[in-house]
């Protein structure tokens, strides 16, 4: 049993963690996929803003203001009418439950974002009790959600308008009540565990490495042999898949988009298997420290060297591979447990089917820090285990490694959430820290005018840039076909098409360039991929 100063001390730990997850729900910067969660609460689609704005001459930044708001004459319906046609790779769940909660806390950056926050702390109990079936130790469950309280990983999810606070969750909770089932076979406890399967679908698609992991350990479990318990680990993501059917109907629909929405997780190409290395070892080391330091970005990096933060990532990588490597010693140390089996399962299974694909076809899927949550959940609970150990040890010099090394993971990440609750951008926040220089850049004139094209990847820069650009400021949106470009009698037009990123060779960048009547200037300021755009006189 935990002791009495440990109970204490973890409370507070629980209760920093709320502020942190609460504090500032407003500060940060709205970043590119947030502003698509808000589309969706609006109830309109991105063909509708595409429609609405495309060649319609000259408007206002302000037009974009109800693509980013309630609606009144809309409802849920029309926000899963959004994902079935616009974002049809992401499942409702999350999306519906936004805009029911908004309709109740209001639409601003702190109603949305709280949903995100409330759910968050659901962690703390689901954690508890996933290490209570592990371990069936509940020291192990308090030290677990210690670290889990003040991870900037966890912390910054749960400020973030989207799904995957939620999704944390739901992983949690499933493989709790497979554990509780495999122990105790009972309809009530399968029919939880499927309940929670469908859930975790709803939530996000990754959920369906999840369930395969599960079903490996169960199958180990029983050691190949189809019994009962197996049987009913088959009916039970059997009715789970098929309550999710409706939605793998619409995703096969509607496939190509979503390939199309998606398509920068292959054609962005790493230079060598080093770099994809290093990247993921240096993301791993933030889930328990984080100073929201640059990351790579594949469309702006050459390779992993040209980023400022090479010696930093390579020493974090570096200690990240040793933990990793202690981790499995010790678990392999102690026999190979069905606790320990499980845990290496759970999140080796969801990062090779990430991995396995960049390493044969190429791309950059295994770099994108929301998709590795049962890896980085999986590495929390590890550790929470090995640092009980310790500290249950009757040597005293073992135990005072043990409460070392806590008080060590918990004053990083109590360091880093200090950063994260006085940033107004986070690394997560793919390219923000541009969006935010090229808003400030342009803000510096009058009566601005901004040039785009209608591609998806600017709509959503133009929907981030509704939220900082000064309301003076005029938007001129083309279609990528609209040859010759006809520009106004203006000065201060700006141009920027991130279309580029997905090897769009019929850039508006390339089409003014090739037209002798205009003249391009990159903006000289650091993290902007913007043009200046000027009229040469005949």
């Amino acid at each position: 049993m935990p002791s009495k100063w440990l109970k204490i001390s973890v409370t507070l730990l629980i209760g920093l963690g709320i502020f942190f997850r609460f504090g500032h729900l407003d500060q940060k910067s709205i970043w590119f996929d947030e502003t698509f969660t808000l589309l969706a609460i609006s109830g309109h689609t991105v063909a509708e803003v595409q429609q609405d704005i495309t060649n319609k001459g000259i408007l206002p930044i302000t037009v974009l203001d109800q693509y980013q708001h309630l609606n009144p004459d809309r409802n849920v319906n029309d926000t899963i009418r959004y994902l079935m046609t616009s974002d049809p790779q992401h499942p409702p769940l999350y999306y519906g439950l936004a805009r029911l909660w908004t309709q109740v806390f209001g639409d601003s950056l702190t109603g949305v974002r709280s949903l995100s926050a409330v759910i968050s702390l659901l962690v703390f109990p689901s954690a508890y009790w996933l290490c209570l079936e592990l371990f069936e130790s509940s020291v192990v469950g308090w030290v677990a959600m210690a670290l889990m309280a003040v991870s900037p990983l966890e912390v910054f999810f749960a400020q973030d308008a989207r799904q995957y606070g939620l999704w944390i969750v739901t992983i949690l909770v499933s493989s709790a009540a497979l554990l509780r089932t495999l122990r105790r076979e009972t309809w009530g406890n399968w029919s939880l565990y499927c309940f929670t399967l469908i859930i975790g679908l709803y939530t996000h698609l990754l959920t369906v490495f999840v369930a395969i992991a599960h079903g490996i350990y169960v199958l180990c479990q029983q050691r190949f042999y189809f019994n009962k318990t197996l049987r009913n680990y088959l009916l039970s993501i059997s009715v789970g898949f098929l309550v999710f059917t409706p939605w793998i109907f619409i995703l096969i629909k509607n496939l190509s988009l979503a390939q199309k929405l998606t398509s920068f997780l292959s054609l962005l190409k790493l230079n060598n298997l080093f770099d994809l290395i290093v990247i993921i070892l240096a993301q791993i080391s933030r889930i328990f420290f984080d100073l929201n330091l640059d990351s790579y970005l594949p469309w702006i990096h050459q390779s992993f060297l040209d980023t400022n933060q090479v010696i930093y990532s390579l020493i974090s990588g570096t200690l990240t591979l040793l933990l990793i490597f202690y981790i499995l010693y010790f678990l392999l140390k102690q026999g190979i447990k069905q606790s320990s089996f499980f845990l290496i399962i759970l999140g080796i299974f969801p990062f090779l089917c990430l991995l396995l694909p960049d390493l044969i076809l190429g791309g950059v899927r295994s770099t994108i820090v929301r998709y590795q949550m049962p890896l980085y959940l999986s590495l929390q609970i590890a550790i929470a285990y090995i640092l009980t150990v310790y500290i249950l040890q009757e040597k005293k010099w073992q135990q005072t490694i043990g409460y070392c090394l806590i008080m060590g993971f918990l004053l990083a990440g109590l360091v880093s959430d200090i950063f994260l609750f006085e940033a107004n951008t986070w690394w997560i926040q793919l390219d923000n820290k541009g969006a935010l220089a090229t808003a400030n850049y342009i803000n510096k004139f009058d009566n601005s005018l901004y040039l785009t094209s209608s591609e998806f990847v600017n709509i959503g820069s133009l929907l981030v840039l509704n939220h900082l650009l000064k309301s003076t400021t005029n938007i001129l949106i083309l279609q990528d076909t609209s040859v010759p470009i006809f520009l106004p009698e203006t000065d201060n037009i700006f141009l920027s098409d991130d279309s580029v990123i997905v090897g769009n060779r019929n850039s508006l960048i390339s089409q003014l360039k090739q037209q002798k009547n205009y003249s391009l200037q990159l903006v000289n300021e650091p993290l902007t991929q913007l043009w200046q755009v000027e009229k040469i006189s005949k």
